[in-house]
């Protein structure tokens, strides 16, 4: 046995007998104190929120402290579900048992100040609940603590649209609105706003404008060969980078520093032509065409006409592959979700229509559907937050479920 090995797994079994006395040491479910009449709901979801605060945190003893404390105050029928996750001996358990409770709670609205959050990444799919703000995931901590989005946070605008005719993209934290602008030759402008689409502080914020790079097949990474600082604007309403002009399409990769000692997050902007920059003005580039009254639903007016045959349905899925594709080409990373969402939809349709397949190829279709519904919602998130990189992942895992499809059903690529 070599002496790495050893080293390992003596460390492991350390932290083991650490985590036990740990666990040994919090309160039973049984000693937990009796429980009162249950608080209005705006108080039980303080106390929920302090339980999700602490698994963002990957602080297992202040989760289960807290959510002691919530399984007193809560209605008996959420008691069940809490005490559940309370029962956890480890914080993987616990959160996977926070999952049905958090889904519980969503059932109900929400009061002013919390938000629903969602991570398309854990369990197939997860919601919570937490304060409006940021991304802080629960079920993955520091490890992709602002993987997910904020949806409908209550009193929020969810306005996605572009203040200076240029590119919006969601952050990763779920909350700050990305605007990339190129309002002249050679010139790069970065705006951010809050979740209620007001002018954030950006005065301690820095970053870089990066306009080539190349990838290292060593690393498996992409390597900056030229980069501009940012450099803030009056009165630090954006920031600026003057970067070269070389006529005809423009790409700038800014990569933003949030906080100090934070990563930069990446986002990824392709401008025609020159920003319109009016304020209020959105490109047409930016706003996807839907033949539906705007007074339906968003999610009800990107519902796509599903034919009764299968090989229809698959010719579809393929031409919104196609969509998605020269989406990606150009850059128009925000109407990706629209093709990518009624792709899913055909797809789970798709699936329920093998009855003329064979075992084999029936399973190959099931197996592609799972894959293309999950990069869907990727692409969805991806498109969103503007990472080019991310939505090309995305995008294989999708294209290469659309290809499978595609043969099964003999689909002829189309113009």
């Amino acid at each position: 046995m070599s002496k790495p090995f050893v080293t390992l797994c003596l460390l492991f079994l350390t932290s083991s007998v650490i985590g036990c006395s740990a666990r040994m040491a919090t309160p039973s479910v049984e000693s937990l104190a009796p429980t009162i009449d249950p608080a209005d709901f705006e108080t039980q979801l303080n106390e929920y929120v302090e339980v999700q605060e602490a698994l963002a945190a990957d602080n297992f003893d202040a989760a289960r402290t807290q959510l002691a404390e919530f399984t007193r105050i809560t209605d008996s029928a959420t008691q069940a579900l809490a005490r559940t996750a309370l029962a956890a001996s480890d914080i993987e358990t616990l959160r996977s048992n926070f999952k049905p409770l958090s889904e519980s709670l969503l059932a109900q609205g929400l009061p002013q100040g919390f938000a629903r959050a969602y991570c398309p990444m854990y369990d197939n799919g997860a919601s919570w609940i937490q304060r409006d703000g940021p991304v802080r995931n629960p079920y993955y901590g520091a490890f992709m603590l602002t993987c997910g989005v904020v949806d409908a946070a209550a009193g929020a605008h969810m306005d996605h649209s572009a203040q200076h005719g240029g590119t919006v993209f969601m952050a990763p934290d779920g909350f700050h609105h990305i605007e990339g602008v190129y309002p002249e030759p050679g010139v790069f402008r970065l705006y951010a706003t809050d979740n209620y689409r007001a002018p954030v502080d950006i005065s301690g914020w820095s970053g870089r404008a990066v306009t080539e790079e190349e990838y290292d097949e060593d690393t498996d990474e992409f390597v900056e060969v030229s980069a501009i600082a940012f450099q803030p604007g009056p009165n630090a309403a954006y920031l600026e980078a003057v970067v070269p002009d070389y006529g005809g399409s423009t790409e700038v990769i800014a990569k933003v520093v949030f906080q100090e000692d934070f990563p930069a997050e990446r986002f990824d902007f392709i401008f025609a032509e020159l920003s319109a920059t009016d304020a209020g003005t959105t490109p047409a580039s930016a706003t996807a065409s839907l033949d539906a009254p705007e007074a339906i639903p968003l999610s009800q007016r990107i519902l796509p006409d599903v034919p009764d045959d299968a090989a229809a349905i698959a010719a579809e899925i393929v031409m919104r592959d196609q969509q998605i594709k020269g989406m990606v080409e150009r850059g128009a990373f925000t109407e990706i979700f629209i093709p990518a969402l009624q792709a899913k939809e055909l797809a789970l349709a798709l699936q329920q229509r093998g009855s003329d397949l064979s075992s084999a190829q029936n399973n190959r279709i099931r197996i592609a559907v799972r894959h293309l519904v999950r990069a869907a919602y990727l692409l969805d998130w991806y498109g969103d937050l503007g990472n080019k990189n991310d939505v090309d992942d995305a995008y294989g895992i999708f294209g290469a479920s659309v290809n499978e499809i595609k043969t099964v059903y003999s689909v002829p690529l189309g113009p």
